[in-house]
């Protein structure tokens, strides 16, 4: 049973009745028709513009690229013009307070247009009752592939609500149609759901346990989007490094894979992974960032400094496990970059504490440092806690973002080098080009010297805290030291991973 069988049988439910129908997945809630006749494209289903915005993380950007290919493959237009939509279709975050803030704002700004609105992402899905919702449309997040009879449904007057109600729905398939907001990058889940238990943390609550895609459906995509022209592939999840586990593989046996199908002129990016799963497998995660064409990059989360708050917090890692993978990474990835998040002010959290977590970012010095302040989440054990006052949360988050202002990065250090550089963007200030080098430094280049979806090499000019200047205007004979260093360090990179291999070029 389908939602226009549900519709069609509108008059024998009982307003707001669940319909648990066998052989969907999950729960169906169809409310009351609101009065629509005369509105915009009432007749016509698909025939709208949706206004589709995207808050959170790279996984909530991959869920909006494909809702976005539906429903264009539907007839249905997209519009990043709020005025012009005719119905919208709006897409959150859970993680924090603000992101969600800013979510249920768009959505009654939206509502009070009176025109039709479809919420989705992981703030609806781990809520689903929530008076908020009670007269807008719900897409879980394991059912974005059903979008378009969601959309269909709400422009006629029908509050629909598809979600997994607890059930495993599965996971949407990789093959359906999709439009990339960057057509150069693709974004490829691996796995949704986690292991974890963080006290902290809602995103569990939508996204559930740990499913993960196949290795050949994986691979499959990946070679559909080679073909497709991308010049950058992005795996990402909510935990990379628990990739496999439910289904008898793990990240390195896909990874393996993944890079026997990248071509020359295409990087990968290997997506955040969190320490107690990645720690088994960190030797040949080091042996696959060096291969020439995977960044040397990897966002490993921390978000505390001391063994108690990590305790507290159920992160299932110590500070030395952390340490241990960091070290490793740092001494077999020439040029390694680590992310890293921190948060301010978890309830446990000491002076004392804190100034571990102090010293433990002062050690690393990271070029990229997220940190955030506590935020209780409703429903989630740390909310139950006993809360540091918010002054202590907005000084700790200060002093942190004090440290991390107080050292140079790498960037620094490559300035007057020559770096290759994979152009996939266009800068914020409308000026610039990006791209990132093979250890994932952001490069600022003039559009009039290189485009997009090539890959240059530029002289590195200068460099300011979070990206350096690049321009492939430069006289050879004056930097041919810098060339000679930047071919030895990719030199060392291609030794590396085929001494950790044993392997050839595939």
């Amino acid at each position: 049973m389908d939602i226009e069988d549900i519709v069609d049988q509108h008059e024998r439910l009982a307003n707001g009745t669940r319909a648990d129908a066998e052989g969907t997945p999950g729960g169906v809630v169809v409310r009351a028709r609101k009065n629509r006749e005369g509105a915009v494209g009432y007749d016509i289903p698909g025939s709208q513009l949706v206004y589709l915005k995207t808050y959170g993380c790279s996984h909530n950007n991959s869920d909006s690229e494909y809702m976005a290919g539906l429903l264009v493959k539907e007839g249905y237009g997209i519009t990043e013009d709020f005025s012009k939509a005719d119905m919208y279709l709006i897409n959150s975050c859970t993680v924090k307070n603000p992101s969600e803030e800013h979510f249920i704002h768009e959505m009654t700004k939206a509502r009070r247009t009176g025109k039709p609105t479809v919420v989705s992402g992981c703030v609806p899905a781990g809520d689903p009752k929530n008076d908020a919702f009670r007269d807008v449309s719900i897409i879980g997040v394991q059912q974005i592939h059903r979008v378009a009879e969601v959309m269909k449904e709400t422009a006629k007057g029908n509050s629909v609500q598809i979600t997994s109600s607890g059930k495993r729905a599965g996971l949407p398939s990789l093959e359906h149609a999709k439009i990339r907001r960057n057509e150069l990058i693709e974004i490829i889940p691996i796995n949704a759901g986690c292991l974890n238990k963080c006290t902290y943390c809602k995103t569990k609550h939508a996204r559930g346990d740990l499913m993960s895609y196949p290795i050949e459906e994986i691979c499959k995509r990946v070679q559909q989007v080679v073909e497709e022209g991308v010049k950058e592939i992005r795996l990402t999840s909510e935990d990379s490094g628990a990739y496999g586990r439910d289904i008898g593989t793990n990240i390195v046996e896909l990874l393996d894979r993944v890079v026997q199908l990248i071509p020359e002129g295409v990087m990968l990016r290997v997506g955040m992974t969190n320490p107690p799963y990645i720690l088994e497998h960190v030797d040949d995660i080091a042996r696959v960032l060096n291969h020439p064409r995977v960044y040397s990059f990897l966002h490993l989360p921390v978000q505390a400094g001391c063994n108690d708050v990590l305790q507290v917090m159920q992160r299932e890692y110590t500070v030395e496990e952390f340490e241990l993978v960091c070290d490793t990474l740092l001494k077999k990835v020439p040029g390694m970059l680590l992310a890293t998040d921190i948060i301010c002010g978890f309830p446990s959290e000491s002076e004392e504490s804190f100034q571990r977590t102090l010293r433990l970012c002062q050690k690393y010095r990271f070029p990229a440092l997220y940190i955030s302040q506590y935020y209780p989440r409703s429903g989630t054990p740390a909310a139950a806690m006993k809360q540091l006052r918010s002054q202590d949360k907005k000084d700790r988050s200060r002093r942190l973002t004090q440290v991390f202002e107080s050292y140079s990065n790498h960037t620094h250090s490559i300035v007057g080098t020559l770096q290759r550089v994979w152009i996939t963007e266009k800068a914020h200030d409308k000026k610039h080009l990006v791209g990132h080098t093979k250890c994932y430094v952001q490069v600022l280049i003039d559009p009039e010297e290189a485009s997009l979806g090539t890959s240059v090499v530029v002289k590195i000019v200068s460099a300011s805290k979070h990206s350096v200047v690049g321009t492939t205007k430069f006289t050879p004979s004056r930097v041919s030291w810098s060339l000679l260093l930047s071919i030895l360090v990719v030199f060392v990179a291609i030794a590396a991973y085929f001494v950790q291999t044993g392997s050839h070029f595939k």
